[in-house]
């Protein structure tokens, strides 16, 4: 009768400690669609008036932090300075040969 009684506690402790368990690991937010996961929380990129920018939400009430900020390696300005400098360069040859 000892060992049955053992063999429940034990049963029932492990069952507790996988509920407990499936619980935190259910409980973990997923990002926002289109947003990508960080340390910090979610931030989405999106395109405003042809250039890139990083939206960045975190946090609730007075402790919330909001952040729009341009990115980088926005890949709409490299390609319009690309442009300008080819058009740049251009206009130097031909004011040089005139």
């Amino acid at each position: 009768m000892k060992k049955k009684n053992s063999i429940n506690w034990l049963t029932s402790a492990f069952a507790s400690v996988l509920l407990v368990a499936v619980i935190f690991c259910g409980c973990n937010p997923q990002p926002k669609n289109g947003s990508t996961k960080t340390r910090n929380g979610d931030y989405i990129t999106k395109v405003i008036d042809s250039c890139e920018y990083i939206e960045y939400d975190y946090g609730i009430f007075d402790q919330r932090v909001y952040s729009l900020t341009h990115k980088g390696n926005c890949k709409f300005c490299v390609e319009r300075n690309l442009n300008l400098k080819i058009f740049y360069y251009e206009n130097i040859r031909k004011t040089k040969s005139n």
